[in-house]
């Protein structure tokens, strides 16, 4: 059976390691994940005590929380993992939310659509690595 968790220190390497599986390199450093672990908002699926998925995000200046990634291993997904994940983020936190799908990833735009996020744009490399891709950006209000 899948659980829902906070993240917590000690799953840094098993969410590091996960992300590498699926974008074929680590995004994100173990630095900034303590940071988004610590102070943020990062909940994970496990299978028994494997980590299987996860949400990162974090609130921003403008009391936004921004979604960072969300994450399934490809065994796991459509089974609503990535939507029982998006649901305990919604559910604890009470601040709009706002993140970025890449058009690619039709089942995340779908999720977003579901959970009752809104495109409210379409943005051009957002994270400027000069790559001629987009991504829509999304929001849910509170």
């Amino acid at each position: 059976m899948v659980k829902i968790k906070k993240a917590k220190i000690e799953d840094l390497q098993q969410i590091l390691k996960l992300e590498t599986k699926i974008w074929d390199c680590q995004v994100t450093s173990i630095y900034d994940m303590a940071n988004f672990v610590r102070f943020g908002y990062v909940f994970v699926a496990k299978d028994k005590t494997k980590i299987i998925g996860a949400i990162i995000a974090i609130k921003t200046n403008k009391d936004e929380v921004f979604v960072e990634d969300l994450i399934v291993d490809k065994k796991y997904r459509n089974k609503g993992i990535g939507t029982k994940l998006k649901q305990k983020l919604i559910s604890s936190v009470k601040l709009p939310m706002i993140g970025f799908v890449s058009h690619k990833f039709k089942a995340s735009l779908r999720l977003q659509k579901r959970l009752g996020f809104k495109i409210i744009k379409k943005v051009k490399d957002p994270y400027m690595r000069n790559k001629k891709e987009y991504v829509f950006m999304f929001r849910k209000g509170i």
